[in-house]
């Protein structure tokens, strides 16, 4: 782990994670919440960022957010807000099974980042890429906690 000098942890987090937080609130935006006070810094890609506007326009999505009388605009606004924005330079092949996952992993790797935060199964499989530990929300809270004990 890294020495006692305040390293502040850098994750990404994936889609469904994002959408989590944003729509239903629970765990996933206790992690956006910590972000907003300084104690985890959020990073991802453009690429990202255009698979969770995309996944925001689902209908049944957007049936959620629009009868709390909020828009797509407001959704990725707060997204940005907490976000901090790399440019990917690296490929990488990590998740065979399900290729797209990839760029969560590429993100993480420009950002330097600890972690990548998800609720899917493919990338929780990698566990550890280089120094990035894929870990679940749950998994990421406890982290956090330890740290800001």
């Amino acid at each position: 782990m890294s020495s006692s000098k305040k390293h502040v942890l850098k994750a990404v987090l994936d889609v469904n994670v994002w959408v989590s937080a944003l729509l239903w609130g629970g765990k996933p935006a206790e992690i956006v919440k910590a972000a907003e006070q300084g104690k985890v810094r959020l990073v991802a890609s453009e690429e990202i960022l255009r698979e969770i506007s995309q996944v925001l326009n689902y209908p049944k999505l957007k049936k959620v957010y629009e009868a709390e009388g909020i828009n797509h605009e407001e959704l990725i606004q707060a997204v940005l807000k907490v976000v901090q924005f790399v440019q990917v330079t690296r490929r990488v092949k990590v998740v065979l099974e399900h290729p797209e996952d990839d760029k969560f992993l590429e993100c993480a790797l420009e950002a330097k980042a600890d972690y990548v935060v998800s609720g899917d199964k493919h990338l929780l499989k990698v566990g550890n890429y280089e120094k990035i530990q894929v870990v679940s929300v749950h998994e990421f809270l406890g982290v956090l906690e330890a740290k800001h004990k």
